[in-house]
């Protein structure tokens, strides 16, 4: 599923007009562009970014494929450590879910944690999706 730009957790509005200007208005443009790594250097390179900061990017692009992962679910998955598609799809929901709750409760990332029924499809999901390997 794309999501505009501006709903992609680290884009801010100098890096929305540059993506913008290579053609890319969401997610899925942004994962159809940086298939490689070479893509992601060369992306990174033409719009004066970091690669690491645009791989980043890409991986949040990948997660948001899955339904219901948005800009705060994805500030609480990593704050979890789940960075990739990889990393969801080999994680426990009930444990996920109880770090969710520590998490959350310590820095009040979303007002409300996600069930254990919408983490059990996203690493279902997470499972199934081809992962972008970078």
């Amino acid at each position: 599923m794309a999501i505009v730009l501006t709903k992609l957790y680290g884009v801010q509005r100098d890096l929305e007009i540059k993506l913008k200007s290579r053609g890319i208005k969401d997610s899925e443009d942004l994962l159809a562009l940086c298939k490689t790594q070479a893509d992601v250097k060369a992306l990174a390179g033409d719009i004066g970014l970091d690669v690491e900061t645009l791989m980043a990017l890409v991986n949040r692009a990948n997660l948001a494929r899955i339904r219901g992962i948005g800009e705060a679910y994805t500030m609480l998955l990593e704050a979890a450590g789940v960075k990739t598609l990889d990393d969801l799809a080999r994680k426990e929901p009930d444990e996920l879910r109880g770090q969710f709750e520590a998490i959350n409760l310590e820095q009040r990332i979303v007002g409300r944690v996600p069930a254990l029924a919408m983490v059990n499809g996203w690493v279902s999901k997470a499972q199934k999706l081809p992962n972008a390997r970078l």
